[in-house]
């Protein structure tokens, strides 16, 4: 194997997505923070004693995103998120209050975070270093509003009430695109913006 692959979308970053309500990555309030839209795990930290003990924090990203990358790391294999992607934020996909722009900015900025994390992951002891070890994305740029009919026998199909219902095209989100702009040149990536 040269390469390992990873998706990452809403709940990979610790972000709600919506669908006939909101879904969390966890469950509010013990493994969820709503207010800050963060996991919470606990990782393997110490005690006052110095005695190995959980530690309870939240993350903007999930376990099951960090332990594969920490996994390519120890094995020196890059990573690639091989499909990216906004989710559905809001019932309706509209921006009127602000909150589509604003998580589209925070998806896109965790998303820049996730290939420069250092930190602790849950259920681990220690800090871990991966940094460099994402080195290629794949962002899917597309409008799911009106659903998607992915293969011809109905068992991929998303219809519109789904959480993809989203347009996830960069160009609609003004800070989100920057940021990404910004990330892209900030990563050393080959691509630019237009």
């Amino acid at each position: 194997m040269d390469w390992m692959g990873v998706s990452v979308f809403a709940h990979e970053l610790c972000l709600p997505m919506y669908e006939r309500g909101y879904l969390y990555n966890g469950t509010p309030p013990q493994n969820y923070d709503t207010g800050t839209s963060q996991c919470r795990n606990a990782y393997i930290g110490t005690d006052s004693s110095g005695d190995p003990a959980a530690v309870w924090r939240t993350f903007d990203h999930d376990a099951n995103v960090l332990k594969p990358v920490k996994f390519a790391r120890d094995h020196g294999k890059p990573v690639v998120l091989s499909e990216s992607g906004m989710m559905n934020f809001t019932a309706d996909g509209g921006s009127a209050d602000g909150l589509e722009q604003q998580r589209g900015d925070q998806w896109v900025k965790r998303l820049f975070a996730l290939m420069n994390y250092e930190g602790p992951i849950p259920n681990l002891p220690g800090r871990h270093d991966l940094r460099g070890v994402i080195r290629s994305v794949v962002y899917i740029d597309l409008d799911f509003r009106y659903g998607w009919d992915g293969i011809d026998d109905g068992s991929f199909d998303f219809p519109p009430d789904s959480t993809w219902f989203v347009d996830g095209r960069l160009s609609r989100y003004g800070a989100a695109k920057a940021s990404f702009c910004q990330g892209l040149s900030a990563n050393g990536f080959t691509a630019r913006c237009r």
